[in-house]
């Protein structure tokens, strides 16, 4: 039932966005109506967290997904809902399922603790989507998203740091509207 009211809401907003004629933008970057609705039907996948990235390129009508995610089947729903989008006619499916590690998943933990519970970033923490998604492979760890000041973006770095041995920070800063 809550996917259904999601799924109509998120199809609501969609039709006043585009019956208004407002511009669709995502992470400070200006998105056509079908890479708009793309984004949409990655962030409302079940089972897709902090934990995950999911990233989309569209060529003409092909669409190549990638990213790392933890569960075989949010890479399988993925390729799914964007297959059926009536704009796409072929997809391409190159996300990453990251092997089980307890190491890894101690390191995420980790890591999570120390950015979202830092009083600076805890905001993110409280949107529906937290924006700072933490991917460990291997026992290393990237940071991608994007945060709202290079001060956050330096912060969070530190921060997961302090808890893994390797960090590549892949934050992003959104340009100012």
């Amino acid at each position: 039932m809550t996917r259904k009211l999601a799924t109509v809401g998120g199809a609501i907003l969609l039709i006043a966005l585009t019956a208004s004629g407002q511009e669709h933008k995502w992470a400070g970057r200006a998105l056509n109506e079908t890479e708009w609705r793309i984004h949409e039907e990655l962030a409302m996948l079940p089972f897709h967290g902090v934990f995950e990235t999911l990233d989309f390129e569209l060529r003409d009508k092909t669409v190549v997904l990638s990213g790392h995610v933890l569960r075989e089947t949010v890479k399988i729903n993925a390729e799914r809902v964007v297959k059926r989008l009536d704009s796409v006619e072929t997809v391409n499916n190159q996300i990453e399922v990251l092997p089980p590690s307890r190491q890894d998943d101690a390191i995420r933990m980790r890591v999570y603790r120390a950015i979202y519970e830092t009083r600076s970033l805890e905001h993110y923490g409280t949107r529906a989507s937290p924006p700072i998604h933490i991917i460990v492979k291997d026992g290393t760890v990237t940071l991608e998203g994007v945060v709202d000041s290079e001060e956050d973006r330096t912060t969070a770095y530190l921060k997961a740091v302090k808890s893994a041995h390797h960090v590549v920070n892949d934050l992003r800063v959104a340009p100012e509207e």
